[in-house]
């Protein structure tokens, strides 16, 4: 009940904030002084999605059954349970890691290849975690915001977990290229597709994309690191202003 009070807040934060015209000069700006470097990078990531990525999105939630593109995002989330239980067992969370162990094994048995998420209904929740939450979990601070081509928002203690994670995932460890690279792209695809919605309610909160996008990562991570655990004093002080 605290994790959803403090999302709460937090969306209800960051809605009234862009009604009240989100001017882009936020606390995190002290954690992005690259900016010079990370705004083209952004500009340039944005026009690919527009261009590319968004469209094929658009295309593949029209086109694909809502029961087939629930499989799809059910199959690839099942491949990341290695490295979430990997990131539980570093972390000392004992109880995750044999959730993640049991919804791997269930959902890749009886799921079907992942395909269902037979685990969520056996009461088996998701725990996603990675290696840049472990390495922030031990008290690293995330360093400078940076925006990776192609790949996006990250810091630069996030981007050895990014690394580690590709090669967690069973993908990683196909022999087949062209089979791999069809398999990434229909990923890639699947995941965009699910933003969409995020997306639409983003663009209504402020027109200022870059702060917040930067912003949201930012509190995320700290909201993913900390397992919901931080406090919601300020933001709480900020929709009593």
């Amino acid at each position: 009940m605290r994790n959803m009070r403090v999302l709460l807040i937090g969306f209800m934060s960051i809605i009234l904030s862009g009604c009240a015209s989100y001017s882009g000069n936020s606390i995190s700006d002290s954690s992005d002084p690259w900016k010079a470097v990370n705004a083209p990078v952004f500009v340039m990531n944005d026009t690919i999605d527009s261009l590319l990525f968004k469209p094929l999105a658009k295309g593949y939630n029209a086109l694909t059954p809502e029961p087939v593109k629930s499989g799809v995002t059910n199959f690839f989330s099942n491949l990341s349970e290695i490295d979430n239980a990997i990131n539980n067992l570093l972390q000392g969370k004992p109880k995750q890691f044999a959730t993640s162990v049991g919804r791997l094994t269930i959902n890749s048995t009886v799921g079907i290849g992942g395909v269902f998420d037979v685990a969520s209904y056996l009461g088996l929740t998701h725990a996603p975690e990675d290696f840049g939450q472990t390495i922030g979990s031990l008290g690293v601070n995330s360093g400078p915001y940076v925006i990776l081509p192609l790949l996006g928002s990250s810091s630069v203690r996030d981007i050895p977990g990014r690394v580690i994670s590709m090669y967690l995932n069973p993908l990683a460890w196909l022999n087949d290229v062209s089979f791999r690279n069809v398999m990434v792209g229909v990923n890639a695809v699947d995941s965009r597709a699910n933003l969409l919605a995020k997306e639409d309610i983003a663009s209504e909160i402020s027109s200022d994309k870059y702060t917040l996008y930067r912003d949201a990562y930012l509190e995320e991570r700290t909201f993913q690191i900390s397992d919901g655990n931080v406090d919601d004093s300020d933001l709480t002080s900020d929709i009593a202003d």
